[in-house]
């Protein structure tokens, strides 16, 4: 059985220049090590970009620490578009071209998992601190990866032949990610809800996407190698040639994507 996801829209902003975005080492200013020191505490980083002390950033900082003030999962790091020392980082995300105040909210994986100019809600902040399954395909998807989510039934189910073959395959080994979560894990159950994963079924599902946040659809673990690569290629993600009849052919009717 297989279900196709036609309206089902990623829930997160992957936004333009933010998906090429890799934190590094070099140059590392007060705001990169804070950074860095985050994801070793295996915490989420919100990173509040500003120009200057004005009301606008008093006030999403205000909102940042009232969001923030009982969780030991997520640091707040401000740092100034003009401060020399940080300019790796800001160039990085391209912040001098973000209207500002901003907060880019980075998972300890180092995904990007939303980007607020301006203004944002404690809605807004909290949604953004996504599972760690959700953490896993959005840092994928945005290294450019090719993602395979399966959904277990219990931790001794083995991953379905099918997508197996598929990551095994050489035209998709560099560029494939399996991940795996445990269907019943409360941790993952809004992530699922949000793919419309069932969380019942005595076997596993695979919720097969593409780069950028293109939704391939929902399979059972009978999905074969065959059908995934035909789903990838309909969606004209089976390569990198442009020229590719695959690209031409999906270029009339494109999956949704955000």
């Amino acid at each position: 059985m297989t279900r196709t996801v036609s309206k089902y829209e990623l829930t997160i902003a992957l936004m333009g220049a933010f998906l090429a975005c890799s934190l590094t080492a070099s140059a590392a200013g007060p705001g990169q090590r804070a950074v860095e020191t985050a994801a070793s505490n295996n915490q989420f980083s919100f990173i509040l970009f500003y120009r200057g002390n004005d009301a606008a950033t008093q006030n999403m900082h205000g909102v940042l620490k009232s969001t923030l003030a009982n969780r030991i999962d997520a640091v707040i790091i401000p740092v100034q578009i003009g401060n020399t020392a940080d300019q790796a980082l800001v160039k990085q995300f391209d912040a001098t071209r973000t209207p500002m105040p901003a907060v880019a909210i980075l998972a300890p994986n180092g995904a990007i998992c939303s980007v607020f100019p301006q203004r944002v809600s404690k809605q807004q902040l909290t949604a953004s601190i996504v599972s760690p399954g959700q953490a896993e395909c959005l840092k994928a998807l945005q290294d450019n990866k090719i993602v395979l989510l399966c959904a277990q039934p219990d931790a001794n189910a083995v991953i379905p032949i099918g997508v197996r073959q598929f990551q095994a395959d050489k035209l998709y080994v560099s560029r494939t990610k399996v991940i795996t979560v445990q269907a019943n894990d409360p941790a993952e159950a809004k992530f699922l809800q949000q793919l419309r994963v069932r969380t019942d079924q005595p076997t596993s599902l695979v919720t097969f996407m593409a780069p950028p946040g293109v939704m391939l659809g929902v399979f059972n673990a009978n999905v074969t190698h065959d059908i995934l690569a035909q789903k990838l290629a309909a969606a004209g993600k089976c390569c990198d040639d442009e020229n590719c009849k695959h690209h031409q052919s999906a270029g009339r009717k494109q999956p949704v994507r955000r």
